[in-house]
């Protein structure tokens, strides 16, 4: 078998750019044309410090590298754990002044990159998380913003961030969303019985009124409409087929409410009355803006999903099918390095239930690349998971009744500090500092603000 054709400098500009985003291996040679092989290749060069990047890569027959390597699944493992990305700064501590970092890399940094934000309206928590995207966005990794207060419009955000972020926005309740909740994702090993349990799970979190019969209708009513469309959860072969239009189930359901009188008739109309916001205001359709995450993932930029405006429990629906399709993409790429990170402000608007996207993203994002930062204003806003699933914490000024915060905070305390101390801490701290808590740092930080930022990025 002849060798393959040696890479060119476009190539190599192409498969550097990939891999400083974090992209699988495969995915960068299928798009740019080139061998696996030679892909890992370049990334072992770049790792080494015998190749950076600059000098002609027609010069290196990189294949012969490769002879002297380890197994591709050793040069693949290596690929996953090199260091991704560098600390991004905090701000400076208030006792000594030295600068505080979080390090999100999940080689040299904490167990996990996902980061918890609390604090009271005012003092300073989405102005953090913009300095933290943008600094983001300096080294090439994107994020996803799922803003439901316009906290995060280009119009109440400052002028920086919408520069160093390269952020754009995208108003969900007045453009729509190109999504289909039936898609089947390749992690999906049932196929059709896997869209319809999430389907019909999703929106029992939001609609708890929906019982166990009405669960059990909805989820048979979306494998009716797989059905009618020729895929069935017993013949793998089908899933492949096209994907139904999700309007399909609201149609199944208003058939059977109007067929007859009968037990599934009664089911039907339950059904289709509690879900049939979603269909009202049609924010899922085709037409809509189309989320292409292999784009957004290319980063650098900071996409906002505008959510404000649509009715709560909307809210909820579009989020959760939103990280469902986000969790479907990550894990067809594969474990990998740190991808992308996902903001969810007013943590109070989420489910946290097992069986969950978000609970889903805190437990195994880290393997898939994904980040997670999780920010609201009170403490019972968060579940157990959150709080045991971020390795980072950042609390400005907040209520702490009957210790709720510093209780939480004390189990995680490796050295003794009171709980009375740690809530006169939380509650007295003035605007724009934070109590800072992660596997290296404890103690107050003053945030660092965007000029000071941006004078070391230019």
């Amino acid at each position: 078998m002849s060798a393959p054709p040696r890479i060119t400098p476009v190539q190599r500009d192409m498969i550097l750019q990939r891999l400083r985003s974090g992209f699988d291996r495969d995915v960068i040679a299928t798009e740019v044309g080139v061998t696996v092989a030679q892909v890992s290749a370049v990334a072992a060069h770049v790792r080494m410090g015998t190749y950076d990047g600059r000098e002609d890569t027609s010069r290196v027959n990189l294949d012969e590298s490769l002879r002297d390597n380890a197994s591709r699944d050793e040069r693949a493992a290596e690929d996953i754990s090199a260091p991704r990305i560098r600390p991004i700064l905090l701000g400076n501590a208030e006792q000594g002044g030295t600068p505080v970092y979080w390090n999100p890399d999940p080689v040299t940094g904490s167990a996990n990159p996902h980061i918890l934000i609390l604090g009271e309206t005012g003092y300073g928590k989405t102005y953090t998380i913009c300095c933290m995207l943008a600094e983001l966005a300096q080294q090439n990794v994107p994020s996803i913003v799922f803003d439901y207060g316009q906290g995060f419009s280009l119009r109440a955000t400052p002028d920086a961030f919408s520069y160093y972020a390269h952020s754009a926005e995208v108003e969900a309740s007045r453009e729509g969303i190109d999504l289909n909740p039936l898609q089947i994702f390749s992690s999906d090993m049932y196929g059709p019985v896997n869209v319809a349990q999430r389907i019909a799970d999703t929106f029992t979190r939001v609609y708890p009124q929906i019982g166990i019969q009405q669960h059990a209708t909805l989820r048979q009513a979306v494998l009716d409409v797989f059905a009618d469309s020729g895929i069935r959860g017993d013949v793998p072969g089908s899933w492949k087929g096209d994907t139904p239009s999700f309007d399909l189930l609201r149609q199944h359901l208003e058939f059977h409410a109007n067929k007859s009188d009968s037990a599934r008739r009664r089911l039907a109309q339950s059904v289709s009355s509690h879900i049939s916001t979603l269909f009202v205001f049609n924010t899922l359709r085709p037409g809509g803006r189309k989320l292409t995450w292999s784009e957004i993932i290319k980063g650098p930029g900071c996409v906002i999903l505008q959510l404000a405006g649509l009715e709560s429990s909307l809210e909820a629906i579009v989020t959760e099918f939103l990280l469902w399709n986000l969790v479907g993409f990550v894990e067809a790429l594969g474990p990998g390095p740190l991808r992308c990170f996902v903001v969810l402000d007013e943590a109070h608007k989420l489910s946290f239930d097992r069986g969950s996207p978000t609970e889903k993203l805190l437990r195994e994002g880290r393997k898939f690349g994904v980040g997670v930062v999780l920010a609201s204003q009170q403490p019972e806003d968060f579940s157990a998971v959150a709080f045991a699933n971020t390795a980072t914490k950042l609390v400005f000024q907040v209520a702490d009744d009957r210790f709720a915060v510093s209780k939480r905070l004390q189990r995680k305390l490796a050295y003794g500090r009171s709980i009375e101390n740690l809530s006169a801490t939380v509650t007295g701290l003035p605007r724009g500092s934070a109590y800072v808590m992660s596997d290296k740092v404890r103690g107050v930080v003053r945030i660092t603000d965007f000029e000071a930022r941006a004078s070391k990025w230019k």
